[in-house]
Formats: structure tokens, sequence, C-alpha cells
């Protein structure tokens, strides 16, 4: 892709994050009641539409192709939950879903930020292209935010237990990096 065509396309990707963040906080499009409002049906568009614009060329530059599709189902879930409904009015299957739907938010900011990094900093040609670890350490870092939220949510997170959740898993991503590139566990 030339340098242009990514200009246009991270333009057109910032200009539909504009319109959803202008109808979600200047039009109040969460307050209309009728699901097939022609605002709505544009808004639906428009939150798909940014995720989308966003992260394929991600995807395509780091070359996951599961990425994009998944970047965009949760960031696509996670800001329609958060315009029209309330997770504690849904129960459980909404706190299950506000909870993926977070997940997959942070891991796919996580993971190009983790690639970035390790593409920068590790020597080795073999580790500099491991999609799998970015992957993986974008993963646990959305696990830490998610158990976190979780364990606020029920009351007992302390900067004790935040520290300790998060030696955890640097201790996990310890072993994991450990391990030769394409060695399996026994």
């Amino acid at each position: 892709m030339s340098k242009r065509m990514i200009a246009l396309l991270w333009a057109t990707s910032l200009a539909a994050w504009a319109d959803v963040a202008y109808m979600l906080f200047a039009l109040n499009i969460g307050a209309l009641v009728e699901p097939l409002h022609p605002l709505r049906l544009v808004y639906y568009a428009l939150v798909f539409a940014a995720p989308a614009l966003t992260f394929f060329p991600i995807a395509r530059l780091i070359g996951l192709r599961t990425f994009g599709w998944e970047a965009t189902g949760c960031w696509a879930g996670l800001v329609l939950m958060l315009t029209f409904m309330r997770p504690e009015a849904a129960g459980l299957p909404g706190y299950l879903a506000f909870t993926a739907a977070l997940f997959g938010v942070v891991a796919s900011i996580c993971l190009p930020v983790g690639y970035a990094i390790g593409f920068k900093l590790l020597t080795l040609r073999v580790h500099r292209r491991d999609t799998g670890r970015a992957r993986r350490e974008a993963y646990l870092a959305a696990l830490f935010v998610v158990l976190s939220a979780a364990m606020n949510m029920g009351g007992f997170l302390s900067a004790l237990n935040a520290v300790l959740l998060a030696l955890i898993l640097v201790l996990i991503e310890s072993f994991a990096l450990a391990r030769k590139p394409g060695e399996q566990a026994p």
C-alpha cells in the first residue's frame, strides 16, 4: 500500500470515530427508542466501519488475518453495549458480554503496541516478527485489566492484589518466553 493510501485510510478512520463520538455525545443516540430510526442505522454502520477502518490495515501490516475481525467485533460490541444497554440491567449475561468485549478491546489495543515494541527491541529476526508472542502478551494485559475490573466489582481490589496479579501474569509470560521458538510443551 502506498503512503498516500495509508494516510487516506487513517483520515477516514479518524472521521468515522469522530462521527461515532458526535452521535453518541452530542446527539445522544442512545435516547432514541425506535431501533430502526434512520440515525440509529447510520450509527450502527459507523460503529462497525470505524474499527474496521482502523484495525484491518493494522492486521494486514502485522500479518494476522483474524485480528481485524476480532478487533472490529469487540469494539463494535462494546460501543453498542455502552450506548444502548447497561450491563447491570441485563444481569449476568450482560456482565459476561461486557467483560468479553472489554477483554477484546484491551487486547486489540495492546497487540499492535506489543508487536511494535518487540519489533524495535528484540534482536533475533525470529523473535522480531513473532505475532504469537505479541498476541499472548496482549491477551495477558487484557486479562489483567478484566480481572482487576472483576476484583473491583467484587470489592476486593487493592494495590497488593493488583501487584500480585501482575506478578503472576509476568511469571506466566517469563515461562512462555523461556521456551525456544517452535518448541512444543510436553
